[in-house]
């Protein structure tokens, strides 16, 4: 699947570079007192990388038990079943500990909550939409459409890539969403399964930004800009997105 998707990925990477350049003198830009840092960051108080990236090595390789036990058929690594719900917050603590913060463990995961609230509950209406579809005829319907106007059904996985991301603001959600609901459709119309994957894949990311989801403000607010100014960047998102989609289909559904 990741070679399958490699191609389409070269041409959405120069797309983006076309893209960037282009819009790089567009917009509002940065003054020099917006750019100039006022408060100098006292990194005194910063723990050494030996310790700091002791969290996130924790947190990798409890996750990736599961899978090297099943790729390797080692059964006592296969079984190893632990939601990353647990694993991350566990990961945390040895990290804190590590760093040598264990009288501010309370401290940092209330923290850590208070920023994670809002991100919550995007999720969660994310998921109250993928229940929605996954629980109705969209994709009956769907499929119907495409069927009555003649097109091939090699545009059925595409088009459901797109729909789903759109409707959850999540490539991951959209991906797993367009599988579940579209999948069999898919496969009936004759597309091979990686083929399958990889349009849907590709066409989970042409309009996955939107404001539902949470990926839209952390973008926005890792470069404070507005929700205008941030929607802005949709329509040159969805041309990236919609190069690798328009290969990935070409290259799987018609040529290879």
């Amino acid at each position: 699947m990741m070679i399958a998707g490699f191609v389409p990925a070269l041409f959405g990477l120069a797309v983006t570079v076309i893209v960037a350049s282009m819009l790089k003198k567009k917009g509002t830009m940065v003054s020099a007192e917006e750019a100039v840092n006022e408060q100098e960051v006292d990194t005194s108080k910063y723990p050494p990388l030996k310790t700091a990236i002791v969290a996130p090595l924790v947190a990798v390789i409890l996750l990736m038990i599961n899978p090297i036990g099943s790729i390797l058929n080692i059964d006592l690594l296969a079984s190893f079943k632990v939601d990353a719900m647990f694993i991350l917050p566990i990961a945390g603590v040895i990290g804190m500990l590590a760093m040598g913060k264990a009288n501010k463990i309370l401290d940092y995961s209330a923290s850590g909550l208070n920023k994670m609230t809002a991100t919550v509950l995007i999720l969660l209406g994310a998921g109250g939409i993928a229940g929605l579809i996954s629980n109705s005829d969209l994709s009956t319907q769907v499929v119907s459409i495409i069927e009555a106007s003649g097109i091939s059904g090699t545009f059925l996985a595409p088009i459901a890539g797109i729909l789903m991301a759109a409707a959850t603001a999540s490539t991951s959600t959209g991906v797993i969403l367009a599988t579940g609901s579209f999948g069999e459709a898919i496969l009936n119309m004759g597309t091979a399964p990686i083929a399958a994957a990889a349009m849907v894949h590709t066409g989970a990311t042409v309009i996955d930004s939107l404001p539902q989801g949470n990926y839209f403000h952390v973008t926005a607010g890792s470069m404070n800009m507005s929700i205008k100014q941030r929607m802005g960047l949709v329509p040159y998102e969805a041309i990236v997105g919609g190069t690798m989609t328009l290969v990935a289909t070409l290259l799987y559904g018609f040529f290879l």
